[in-house]
């Protein structure tokens, strides 16, 4: 539901802003020198057809975005993910010690932190970014995750947050 609500509002905004411009732009009158005309009625067309380009781009691509397709699943997971100065505390609910989760099955990461604000990033073994959201204070982000490789992954952040950032790092097992 939140997710269709801000895919909507994104596309409000989006041909608001679009509307603007255009009006802005077709009312506007340069004073250009005889010679110059040309040039000014060309640039009128780029921008008319650049934007008509981003708003095709925006309402298509929101249609397809990676998250939709987990909001309304009921997660076989949650895992409680704390950040600290300079350290990740991550805790499955209901199964103490080291974060083992199932391949193949929705993951909730519960993300919050309880200084300052960090990237949560879930990184697999090649170095490559899989998901990522912001930890704040005072606030939970729900990140849900399908992982289809078992495996180790590791969580970095991704927002600088003091002089040992570098060695905020955690892992979770995917069997």
């Amino acid at each position: 539901m939140i997710v269709q609500i801000a895919g909507l509002i994104t596309l409000i905004l989006s041909l608001t802003i679009f509307a603007v411009a255009f009006f802005v732009m077709r009312g506007a009158r340069e004073r250009v020198p005889d010679g110059n005309k040309v040039v000014y009625k060309v640039r009128k067309y780029y921008a008319m057809v650049l934007a008509l380009v981003l708003l095709g781009t925006f309402s298509t691509t929101l249609l397809y975005t990676p998250y939709k397709a987990l909001a309304d699943t009921t997660p076989a997971a949650v895992v409680k993910v704390t950040g600290h100065m300079w350290r990740w505390e991550m805790e499955r609910e209901g199964a103490p010690g080291p974060v083992v989760v199932p391949q193949g099955a929705t993951i909730e990461f519960a993300v919050t932190t309880s200084d300052v604000t960090h990237g949560f990033g879930v990184y697999d073994d090649d170095g490559h970014i899989l998901a990522q959201t912001q930890a704040m204070p005072g606030y939970t982000n729900r990140l849900r995750m399908v992982f289809d490789k078992p495996g180790t992954y590791h969580v970095l952040c991704m927002e600088f947050c003091g002089i040992m950032h570098q060695n905020m790092v955690a892992s979770l097992t995917v069997e």
